[in-house]
């Protein structure tokens, strides 16, 4: 059995369907995605990352070269949505707030839980694409922020990297669990950062 058979009988078809891409551009594909990921373009890295880190363990390609790929490309593209977000949209985000003090209380939020909050994001679609831009544009210090997406892209490169790697034919049962996930995953990422935008732009009072 070839090992793209043993792929699409282990795993779920979004990554078996993702080996064409890599038989073509290799860890190029892996660094594209994982880079475009952290400035808001929804590309998956994700797959990806499980993908060449299964590659890995069949001995088709280097855990090492794919770890640092992945690590290396997801750290670029988020200090990359930071500066976009810090420097393109910042701007945009004050004049759309209706009033000062609800965009006070949302940098001071960020700047509080911004560490954590961008660690949890890593994992969940939608915020995984958002969250660095939404750090920048709120303002979030820099060194906090950098401290949360090293945190986090350490821990999620090394959950859907060293993990599939180690557990190789076993890793179907992590992606049983997490693939019917996604959906609500993503629902929730969506309900937040729109929670967050009405929050900014409503005219209502704040309650004190």
């Amino acid at each position: 059995m070839s090992f793209e058979t043993e792929i699409a009988n282990t795993l779920t078809s979004g990554i078996a369907g993702l080996q064409p891409i890599l038989d073509r551009y290799g860890l190029w594909a892996l660094f594209v995605a994982c880079l475009a990921e952290g400035f808001g373009i929804p590309l998956p890295g994700q797959t990806l990352l499980i993908a060449c880190a299964l590659l890995a363990a069949s001995g088709k390609l280097d855990l090492t070269a794919v770890i640092l790929v992945a690590w290396t490309a997801t750290q670029l593209g988020d200090i990359i949505g930071y500066l976009i977000g810090r420097y393109g949209l910042q701007g945009v985000l004050k004049r759309a707030a209706k009033q000062r003090e609800r965009l006070v209380k949302a940098e001071a939020a960020f700047a509080r839980w911004g560490i954590g909050l961008l660690m949890v994001a890593r994992f969940l679609d939608g915020l995984r694409q958002t969250s660095n831009i939404a750090a920048g544009a709120l303002a979030m210090p820099w060194w906090r922020f950098l401290v949360g997406t090293i945190l986090g892209t350490s821990l999620w490169v090394g959950a859907f990297g060293f993990g599939a790697y180690t557990l190789e034919h076993d890793f179907h049962r992590i992606t049983d669990v997490i693939e019917p996930l996604r959906p609500y995953a993503l629902t929730l990422s969506t309900l937040l950062i729109v929670g967050l935008l009405l929050f900014l732009t409503s005219r209502r009072p704040l309650r004190h």
